[in-house]
């Protein structure tokens, strides 16, 4: 069987892997909550992880070796994986699909022990391509009104506001970084990008040229 494509910005899931071995042994039961076709699910498991998996379409799933569960992330879905002993939660571009941001942080924080961790992406709209796309468009990148994306983001989460989410949900935010490579930006797109990132200020690195937001918490 080959290997299930990865439904993102290139580099960003072997940015989360990163952090997943810098924070937990192998061995550690790593619920994939929103896992795709199986991606990120198969490097998991590449790694000596443990993982579980979940995602709203299992027609697509590819990793034969790890069950799927489809469990609605739009309801108050914690009570479902009662008795999974998860040590970790692996939320990659999912919460800004959702209806209640908020709301999905703290069922996340209930399914794991104190201490336990948690990595969320989700697009970053204030990176300069973004902020640039805004300037002219007056929408942000992913965002759009027409093309792949419209229609299945319906929440704009800049670094700040999903950092407030995560601390009103109950977590420490342990750090906050920035992955994922742009790639096909036309020659309009990128002279937007280059005034943006001239003008614009940034508060993190990485934040002016990558295309996610890559955000580790702790249940504290």
């Amino acid at each position: 069987m080959t290997n299930p494509e990865p439904m993102c910005l290139p580099g960003l899931h072997e940015a989360v892997a990163e952090k997943v071995a810098a924070r937990l042994a192998p061995g550690a039961r790593v619920l994939d909550i929103a896992a795709g076709a199986g991606a990120f699910t198969r490097r998991l498991l590449d790694m000596g992880m443990a993982p579980l998996a979940n995602d709203a379409d299992p027609s697509r799933w590819g990793v034969g070796e790890v069950a799927l569960t489809n469990i609605d992330l739009n309801t108050n879905f914690a009570g479902s994986f009662a008795g999974a002993e998860i040590d970790a939660i692996a939320a990659i571009e999912i919460i800004e699909h959702l209806d209640n941001p908020r709301g999905f942080l703290r069922e996340c924080r209930s399914l794991v022990p104190s201490g336990g961790i948690m990595f969320v992406s989700t697009p970053n709209v204030t990176s300069a391509a973004s902020r640039g796309m805004f300037l002219g468009a007056g929408r942000t990148v992913f965002f759009a009104r027409s093309g792949p994306c419209a229609g299945d983001h319906i929440t704009l989460l800049p670094w700040w506001i999903l950092r407030e989410h995560a601390e009103a949900a109950g977590w420490e935010v342990v750090e906050t970084a920035f992955a994922g490579r742009y790639e096909n930006l036309g020659l309009k797109a990128r002279v937007s990008r280059m005034l943006a990132g001239v003008l614009g200020r940034y508060d993190h690195p990485g934040e002016k040229q990558f295309g996610c937001t890559v955000m580790t918490l702790r249940n504290s």
